[in-house]
């Protein structure tokens, strides 16, 4: 029998070297931490652990909108410091992943990942913006555009058709 395998995501594998990076909403009402192996940025990384974690921009039709680059830490490695009943949620599409959100400026802060992760039987994930990091610098930064999400279903351009059909 063959056994069901995960697929492929885009995030960098964890190498047991974290950084802890502050990050916060436009307005500075919801702040969190997250701790991210292996580092964001080179000036975080050591000899002995030279990875740097590779920013996703993804093209699905949210993260396209929204202007997303995430990275994938660990649930358990993301922690909101201030002003979590700040935090909205929006979820689309299939209802999986809620996508978190200021309550006052708007700023997109995050996805929560859990569901997803839960129903393919892997350890529990967060994306974070990495444009709300604290000393977010995306010349620092390694990205790599995925383009996976993009082609699940439901398509986005079917859906929103579908909406402006029925004026």
């Amino acid at each position: 029998m063959a056994t069901k395998e995960a697929p492929k995501f885009p995030w960098t594998e964890p190498n047991g070297h974290y950084a802890t990076y502050d990050l916060h909403c436009h307005c500075g009402t919801v702040r969190y931490t997250m701790k991210l192996s292996p580092p964001l940025y080179a000036s975080d990384t050591t000899v002995e652990h030279p990875e740097q974690a590779v920013a996703i921009d993804c093209t699905c039709s949210y993260c396209a909108r929204n202007g997303y680059l995430s990275v994938h830490p660990f649930a358990k490695d993301v922690e909101f410091t201030h002003g979590l009943e700040n935090r909205v949620e929006y979820m689309f599409a299939t209802e999986q992943c809620a996508q978190w959100f200021c309550r006052k400026c708007g700023s997109a802060v995050g996805t929560d990942l859990s569901k997803l992760m839960a129903r393919l039987g892997i350890e529990e994930r967060c994306g974070v913006n990495v444009r709300m990091l604290k000393d977010f610098d995306a010349e620092k930064l390694k990205v790599t555009r995925n383009e996976m999400a993009r082609h699940l279903p439901p398509k986005y351009e079917d859906v929103i058709d579908e909406l402006y059909a029925k004026r």
